[in-house]
């Protein structure tokens, strides 16, 4: 997995509330509930990563992850596959993969990024993202993003029926004629459902529309994406290999949505923006409502993107608490890559153990 010594791996599990319960088509989030992962290299440094499953969403959970970490022990960190492919594990290897990026862009002194591009960018366009509600309650959400600085705004559909959603996006857009407004309907739709929406809608000028139809319907994506006013980015399709190469072959998509944690880590979203980018397919990166050490973890990696969307990382603003001393978050709608080297934020004792739920784990690691 490394030329990096390591000489012991701790783990920590934490739930961090959210500041208000967030509704998407995938469902209700109250609170974001993960593990903390870290490694210990032979020069006493610590690199951090961060494995936070979605249960709703077939990733397994906290348990799952903790369960891994003490059947195989020291074993994942001399090889990441030792945890199999079961519930926890995409989580776990992305945690180990930042965790071991994080050491050695730290031994090198330079920012992750820097370990993919000569020149990462310096920060990133984010959007705002905005959840189900009533049409009053979504301008109200608009405008304290716009207020923020924010100029892209991501509003959640599929929670309610295609003229519910017609009307919070008409709302919206009333209420902010110049904001550049995408949706993403978290494969809520069918492919009528999608049609009938481009009808509903294109008057509002959507930038583009997140996954709007099943993960495993890529061809129905590709005919979507022919008829579509606007441009269309696969997401959930993107978290599997088979329906990735479809995706691919069938050119179903403008852009492809990257989440480190459902893909297993940094390396694997780049590999894939690569691949993408063969068949012009641009990409992007999201967070899965991580803590901030999952939110720098996407940030690096959108800071080694050659895109011209925004970037889905101002999750952020959603969570009541934090495992580090103050959350990542947007000023002006741009988020900035950290100044030190590595993963550049470290978790805060006094942050963590505000909302650890077990204390640290630690086994060594045999030279």
């Amino acid at each position: 997995m490394t030329d990096i010594g390591v000489r012991s791996i701790r783990w920590r599990p934490f739930r961090l509330p959210m500041d208000a319960h967030f509704q998407a088509a995938s469902g209700l989030l109250a609170a974001r509930e993960g593990v903390l992962v870290q490694l210990e290299d032979t020069d006493g440094r610590r690199g951090t990563g961060e494995a936070s499953p979605m249960e709703a969403l077939d990733g397994g959970t906290v348990a799952a992850v903790i369960g891994l970490l003490e059947a195989h022990g020291a074993d994942v960190v001399s090889d990441i596959e030792s945890a199999g492919d079961g519930p926890g594990a995409t989580a776990l290897r992305c945690a180990l993969d930042v965790a071991m990026l994080d050491l050695r862009a730290s031994a090198a002194g330079v920012p992750i990024a820097a370990l993919f591009t000569d020149e990462p960018a310096p920060w990133v366009h984010v959007n705002a993202v905005i959840g189900g509600g009533p049409p009053d309650e979504v301008s109200g959400y608009g405008l304290e993003a716009l207020e923020a600085g924010y100029g892209v705004l991501k509003l959640k559909v599929g929670v309610a029926s295609l003229g519910e959603d017609t009307k919070r996006v008409a709302a919206l857009r009333e209420a902010f004629p110049e904001a550049t407004i995408r949706l993403d309907a978290n494969c809520a739709w069918d492919e009528q459902t999608t049609l009938r929406a481009f009808e509903e809608l294109y008057r509002y000028r959507i930038e583009l529309l997140e996954q709007p139809t099943p993960a495993d319907d890529i061809e129905g994506l590709a005919r979507i994406r022919e008829q579509a006013p606007m441009r269309i980015a696969a997401d959930e399709s993107v978290d599997t290999a088979e329906r990735f190469d479809q995706l691919l072959e069938l050119q179903a998509a403008d852009l492809i949505v990257l989440k480190p944690m459902f893909l297993g880590g940094r390396r694997t979203a780049i590999a894939l923006a690569e691949r993408a980018a063969e068949r012009s397919i641009s990409a992007f990166a999201t967070t899965t409502f991580d803590s901030s050490i999952g939110i720098a973890a996407s940030l690096h990696l959108a800071a080694a993107l050659p895109t011209d969307a925004a970037q889905g990382l101002g999750t952020g603003a959603h969570l009541g608490a934090d495992v580090t001393a103050s959350t990542l978050l947007p000023r002006a709608g741009r988020l900035a890559l950290p100044a030190a080297p590595g993963l550049g934020v470290k978790p805060d004792p006094d942050a963590l153990d505000a909302v650890a739920t077990a204390p640290w784990a630690e086994v060594a690691v045999e030279a």
